[in-house]
């Protein structure tokens, strides 16, 4: 159920205009960097807000030091074009979601391949950009998910505990078990 819409009762090609997603192997697309940024939403090209988009995906900085800027192809089967790193693909699809400003926003592992500081500076992002949408993101690190409104914890493909961080760590359950043996690496 969807605000209680039954989805069987929704058509498909509506539904998708609603939802945008980014998944840990995303595509990394041999087009210039604008390109890849209004592939989100490749019938409206607005430049502003693709440096938006770049800006709050962490990407602007890379994007500015490329000869061609936003006009630069990536790739290596061309001529004149750059290839990027694995983090940098990754906040060019980030910059993607931003710019198609969809309702409903899945992630994947978004930043597996960022550093700490740019992680925090784009969640920080996501925070403002979806605070009046809905934001769902599917990670294995706890410095991503405790400020979610509800964590949800699968075991074996089921729900085995939900609610958000303080309910769970006073649960004393999987996810208090978890988050204690991965932040026992940051304090020894």
């Amino acid at each position: 159920m969807v605000d209680d819409y039954d989805l069987k009762e929704i058509k498909i090609d509506n539904w998708y205009k609603f939802i945008s997603t980014l998944f840990q192997d995303f595509v990394k697309f041999n087009l210039t960097i604008r390109d890849n940024i209004i592939l989100g939403k490749p019938k409206v090209v607005d430049e502003a807000k693709i440096r938006e988009a770049a800006r709050k995906s962490g990407a602007e900085e890379f994007i500015n030091k490329l000869p061609k800027k936003y006009n630069q192809r990536l790739g290596r089967g061309f001529e004149d074009s750059a290839e990027l790193s694995i983090g940098q693909w990754q906040k060019l699809a980030l910059a993607r979601a931003f710019y198609e400003e969809s309702p409903i926003l899945i992630l994947d592992e978004p930043t597996s391949s960022i550093d700490a500081e740019a992680e925090a500076k784009i969640f920080d992002n996501l925070d403002k950009l979806y605070n009046d949408k809905t934001l769902v993101i599917v990670s294995h690190r706890f410095s991503t998910v405790r400020n979610a409104d509800k964590i949800i914890v699968l075991k074996n493909g089921k729900v085995a505990e939900e609610g958000n961080h303080e309910f769970l760590m006073s649960q004393k359950g999987i996810y208090s078990t978890m988050f204690q043996k991965q932040a026992k690496g940051y304090v020894e």
